[in-house]
């Protein structure tokens, strides 16, 4: 079974969040961090809006794969200081972390 962890930057008035130091530095760092914990890949979608109009409650959101959330939970543990710890570098504001495992998909 495939797990999902959906990263989530809140899109806030008072937040501040750098793009192209997360994709140039943070992501490859996840990348480097994570790959011995068994990181499949990554995503990052850039919110544009709500299917009504308006703000989106998310500025970022990145998709990181895994086999199981065992894998994640273990890079975590060994390597999370070094990830976690970057985020003061591109944002003011920490991130909401989900684990999800796949129940069902299409296309």
């Amino acid at each position: 079974m495939a797990t999902t962890i959906t990263v989530l930057y809140e899109n806030v008035d008072d937040a501040t969040f750098d793009l192209d130091s997360y994709m140039a530095k943070h992501m490859p760092l996840v990348d480097e961090k994570f790959k011995p914990f068994g990181i499949k890949g990554w995503r990052v979608l850039k919110a544009v809006g709500k299917p009504f109009g308006g703000k989106p409650m998310y500025s970022v959101i990145a998709n990181l794969e895994f086999d199981t959330a065992d894998q994640f939970r273990a890079a975590v543990a060994a390597e999370g200081g070094p990830v976690f710890g970057d985020v003061p570098n591109f944002s003011n504001k920490d991130p909401v972390v989900v684990i999800a495992d796949l129940v069902g998909a299409a296309g």
